[in-house]
């Protein structure tokens, strides 16, 4: 990626393997879209619970021109499994490229559009 990509940690002890792996999903928005403006990653990890254990929180913040943002909140548990750190970031990652595909389709006006319907004039 050609911005510099802000992460913040809150509450999860920064790891080589965890950076790595932000930095290569990252570097692969550009596929997507080339136009990206700024990279804002938040990784949070609530208080464990003995219910639920380990919460994970990935957002991931795009600004893309002429001046949208595009906004991803990935949580673990909410396919009804303890997901990793490595699976709540990857599908951030993944929804956030969804997102920018969409975008640069609808930038393009390769989105479709129906035709306009004319209502026929009434004969008396």
């Amino acid at each position: 990626m050609r911005v510099p990509i802000e992460v913040t940690y809150r509450n999860v002890s920064k790891s080589d393997e965890i950076e790595k792996l932000i930095h290569d999903k990252a570097d692969k928005l550009n596929d997507f879209h080339d136009g990206i403006v700024s990279c804002r990653i938040s990784i949070e990890q609530d208080q464990e619970s003995k219910r639920s254990g380990n919460q994970y929180h990935v957002r991931i913040g795009l600004r893309v021109p002429p001046g949208k943002e595009l906004v991803v909140r990935q949580k673990s548990g909410e396919k009804g499994t303890g997901e990793s750190l490595r699976t709540v970031i990857t599908d951030a990652f993944k929804t956030i490229g969804r997102q920018l595909k969409k975008l640069k389709q609808k930038q393009r006006g390769q989105v479709k559009t129906h035709a306009e319907i004319i209502p026929e004039p009434v004969l008396e």
